[in-house]
């Protein structure tokens, strides 16, 4: 069972081969898991979705972890 925290984890590690593989598994259930995948798929030769995608990995990141 793939999880959206599996996924941060690939892109926070910068593991694109995986974010992208993961991204795909949870894309029918998470409609901006297609997005991530596409992004993942070009960011080892696009510096800016490379950003991108560790922006957003963070953000989410926090955004998981947050205790109110």
């Amino acid at each position: 069972m793939v999880t959206e925290t599996m996924v941060i984890i690939a892109l926070r590690q910068k593991n694109w081969n995986a974010a992208t593989d993961l991204a795909s598994q949870l894309k029918e259930s998470k409609p901006n898991m297609q997005l991530i995948e596409n992004a993942a798929k070009i960011a080892d030769g696009s510096p800016k979705a490379a950003y991108l995608l560790s922006l957003y990995a963070g953000l989410r990141w926090i955004e998981m972890n947050e205790v109110i």
